[in-house]
Formats: C-alpha cells, sequence, structure tokens
C-alpha cells in the first residue's frame, strides 16, 4: 500500500512539472521568413526536446501505455538535443520570434553549465522499466524548467478581454 501511494505522489509530482514545463515550451514560429535560420533551428532544437519529454510525462503520469522503445527513442532523442544545445545558442542571434533573454549571453558560463546538466540529466534517465522513469524523469524536467525559468521570456498571451 505504501508503495502504491508513493507511486502515486511521483506521479502527481511529474504531472505538476510536466504543466510547468509545457507552459514554458516554445512555441514554433508561425511564419518562418521573418525568422533568421539560426532562430529558427533553436525553435526546431526545443520543439524537439518538448515532443520527447512529452512522450516520456505521459508514461510516467500514465497518460500513455509504458513501451520501452518509444521510452529509449526519446531518451536518445534527448540526449541528442541536449548536447547540442550550447551550440545552438553560442552566438547571440536576436529575432522578434526567439524567446531567448540577451541574459543567456551575459552569464554564458552558467547558461553553458545549465545545459550540461540537463545533458547528464538526460543520460541518466532510466527507460526500462515504468519505475525508473519515473525515478529518474523529475531531475530531467527541473533541470528544464530551471533554464527556462532564467533564460527564457516568456511569450505574451492572446487575451480576448
Amino acid at each position: 500500500m505504501t508503495s502504491f501511494r508513493l507511486h502515486k505522489a511521483v506521479a502527481l509530482v511529474v504531472v505538476i512539472i510536466a504543466l510547468a514545463i509545457g507552459s514554458t515550451a516554445p512555441v514554433t514560429a508561425r511564419d518562418s521568413s521573418s525568422t533568421s535560420k539560426h532562430v529558427a533551428k533553436r525553435i526546431a532544437l526545443m520543439t524537439s526536446q518538448k515532443a520527447a519529454m512529452d512522450v516520456l510525462t505521459g508514461m510516467a503520469a500514465g497518460r500513455s501505455t509504458f513501451d520501452r522503445s518509444q521510452a529509449r527513442a526519446a531518451r536518445k532523442q534527448l540526449i541528442r538535443s541536449t548536447g547540442s544545445i550550447r551550440k545552438h545558442f553560442r552566438k547571440p542571434h536576436l529575432d522578434p520570434r526567439s524567446n531567448a533573454r540577451p541574459l543567456i549571453w551575459h552569464a554564458w558560463k552558467d547558461f553553458k553549465a545549465r545545459a550540461g546538466t540537463a545533458e547528464a540529466a538526460a543520460k541518466d534517465l532510466n527507460t526500462g522499466s515504468l519505475s525508473g522513469l519515473r525515478r529518474t524523469l523529475p531531475g530531467l524536467m527541473q533541470s528544464c524548467l530551471s533554464c527556462h525559468e532564467t533564460y527564457r521570456s516568456t511569450p505574451n498571451s492572446f487575451t480576448t478581454h
């Protein structure tokens, strides 16, 4: 019974963090002709990470059935994409569609360290079992959220009133 409560609590935390990350996920450019190619690549990178995280958080939260091969593929994608964060943000390409704060380039050492933390967390993901995923996914989610809270501007949302 205690094990069930623990899994239920972990699933709740995963869902809460997933919702927080989802609300800070990048919006893809609607008009790519007005977006610089460098910013478009950054947006594509973050969008691919969000897609992989959606697969894993869905499994961890019980919204989808755990599938080891899908989880491993998502992990592989996250390792590849988190490993290229530094490359995609190396130069300060600013663009109206970009949500990157200029602080990234003023605090480059910290940004690189956070990208390294995200890459390490992606490598540490245990996709061999649902319990392993639930145990290791929150670390990656926290590293993403921490970086986004510091280095990502929240896009303006459309209001109807």
